[in-house]
């Protein structure tokens, strides 16, 4: 971040910057309206800086609600706490017969603590209170290595296959089933409490490729499933067809028919994500997680076991859980939790670009004045004399 904000530093501060931003307002052949030669040109910088700072301030919350948030709910084994009542001497001394030993001792109640992971705040806080204020970020460095890594990975098999029908689905399944366990030590970095240890000895050994390999190729391949089947659903609907000739909407009768159809197709991608991409993602997640070191604790309560499901090394099992018993080890309870999870991160990813357009609009109308006005008036004369 500190190096982020030296360049942005030295670029505002460059003697070319003034007539750089003069020639990207007033470029366009020289055909850009008059009344944006009244526009100062650090009012136009300001505007940039801010939308500039919103990206990456947009881009960190989002890391952490989609990313950190969302991955620890996906581990997270809610425990049960046990409370004991002891008796009162009211109750004793209302007691007319003799109790046994048994019945005058303490009750003892099971109760389901609540997850920790079911309240964004409250996930926000243990992770501060257990691994410092940075833990809302945790892992961001080797997630935006890994991004890198397979962005490469998957523009250089997409090109390699070019002509292959579905050659972007295979070249990202085998980006994402290369990359396995550097996917899995950004998942460890992000579950596991804070080590001391280098980003390498977190990559899991190349023994547990195999495991790993399938679980994320399928976690690549399940959103071009979904696109392709809902866009299936939107050619059977014909929406592919609006405006030909035949398929008008002219009538009230059309336009209803026209919004069924489109919720049809909105109801369906939504299904496929919840039932291909969902399991998908968090199956990956907690094979994953069942790779994490034994002498290594997590930030949040997690079964190991996996509902019984998995011995572990010391026991005599192999420790890891299977690809069916990872996604049937997370109950419904746990299920609805998530889904509420990436509900609220929507809601909240809308409303942060909702406040930055409005703040960047107050800019506009403080620093430009009627300049803005015109110039959002100017946009479709821009577009037109662009076409000329």
């Amino acid at each position: 971040m500190t190096v982020l904000v030296e360049l942005a530093r030295r670029a505002v501060s460059h003697p070319q910057t003034s007539s750089f931003v003069k020639r990207a307002i007033n470029g366009n052949g020289g055909r850009t309206p008059d009344y944006m030669d009244k526009v100062s040109i650090w009012s136009v910088v300001a505007i940039y800086a801010t939308i500039f700072i919103a990206a990456i301030g947009i881009s960190l919350f989002s890391y952490m609600l989609n990313q950190v948030v969302v991955t620890l709910c996906m581990v997270e084994s809610p425990v049960a706490a046990i409370t004991v009542t002891h008796e009162t001497s009211n109750d004793k001394e209302d007691s007319n017969e003799k109790e046994t030993l048994l019945e005058a001792g303490p009750t003892i109640t099971l109760v389901n603590a609540k997850p920790i992971t079911a309240s964004i705040r409250a996930t926000v806080r243990h992770l501060v209170a257990h691994a410092g204020r940075w833990s809302r970020f945790r892992g961001f460095k080797i997630h935006c290595f890994y991004s890198f890594l397979s962005g490469l990975a998957t523009t250089f098999f997409s090109g390699a296959l070019q002509g292959m029908p579905g050659s972007a689905v295979v070249g990202a399944a085998i980006s994402a089933a290369l990359l396995a366990n550097v996917h899995a030590a950004w998942t460890h970095k992000v579950v596991a409490m804070p080590t001391d240890g280098l980003f390498w000895g977190r990559i899991p050994s190349k023994a547990h490729w195999k495991t790993l390999a399938v679980p994320a190729a399928l976690k690549a391949v399940m959103p071009y499933v979904s696109m392709y089947l809902t866009a299936g659903v939107f050619m059977l609907l014909k929406l592919n067809k609006l405006g030909y000739e035949g398929h008008s909407i002219e009538t009230c009768a059309d336009k209803i028919g026209l919004i069924a159809r489109v919720l049809a197709v909105i109801v369906f991608a939504i299904t496929c994500t919840l039932f291909l991409c969902l399991p998908a993602m968090v199956t990956l997640v907690r094979i994953e997680a069942s790779l994490l070191p034994e002498d290594q604790d997590t930030i949040v309560p997690f079964d190991r076991t996996f509902g019984g499901k998995v011995v572990s090394k010391i026991m005599g099992g192999t420790g890891v859980v299977g690809f069916l018993d990872a996604w049937r080890s997370f109950n419904w309870e746990a299920r609805r939790r998530l889904i509420k999870l990436f509900t609220k991160n929507f809601f909240i990813t809308i409303g942060m670009f909702v406040f930055v357009l409005h703040v960047v609009a107050i800019e506009a109308f403080v620093f430009m004045g009627e300049a803005a006005v015109l110039a959002m008036a100017g946009i479709p004369y821009l577009i037109i004399t662009e076409q000329l």
